[in-house]
């Protein structure tokens, strides 16, 4: 299982060789990827490919995520909570070419099925995805409204800063009957 990943994940890398402009300078250089408790150790090869490499070595940057963050930068692309030990420059080459790898699905498909039947593979599955996508955010945008209006278990940002104002409003009545019962209790003493 180990050596599938490793081919499976080196050959996504390689068709990806762009990379090897953006990472030449850093040819021989390990790099560490944790997320949660994943770890995936990395090599920049000799054109400047990303390599993984299935032994654990001492890395020369590490980029380091909990698996919320990981979906956060693919879905959102931002990029939060991620911490970075060692060469900087490294992890920063690093994370940006991983950032735009794709997967060109359709050019292993097409060794397999041919051209056009890869080609309309690829479309159809572009496709999915995207309704895939567009179904989600509908599903949670309902969830959301229904949550605010229909059964209220979160409150509109609105709802929120009005109960502040009513809760300040409160507070100052409650200042002003006790500054009232101690300006009575006053005259009443004298």
């Amino acid at each position: 299982m180990k050596k599938i990943k490793l081919i499976v994940i080196n050959h996504i890398l390689s068709q990806n060789d762009w990379m090897g402009t953006k990472l030449k300078n850093f040819k021989g250089k390990n790099i560490l990827i944790k997320i949660s408790e994943l770890e995936m150790f990395f090599k920049v090869n000799d054109e400047g490919l990303l390599v993984l490499n299935d032994e654990k070595v001492l890395p020369d940057a590490s980029i380091l995520m909990t698996l919320n963050s990981f979906f956060n930068q693919i879905i959102n692309k931002k990029n939060k909570d991620i911490t970075i030990q060692g060469d900087i420059d490294l992890a920063k080459e690093v994370s940006e070419a991983l950032r735009k790898i794709r997967w060109d699905v359709e050019e292993d498909l097409s060794k397999i099925i041919g051209d056009i039947a890869a080609n309309k593979v690829g479309r159809l599955g572009k496709d999915l995805i995207d309704g895939s996508k567009s179904a989600v955010i509908n599903i949670a945008e309902a969830a959301k409204e229904y949550w605010e209006e229909e059964s209220p278990l979160i409150a509109k940002k609105m709802r929120v800063e009005q109960l502040l104002s009513d809760i300040d409003v409160i507070s100052e009545d409650v200042e002003r009957l006790e500054a009232k019962i101690n300006s009575l209790e006053f005259k009443i003493s004298k």
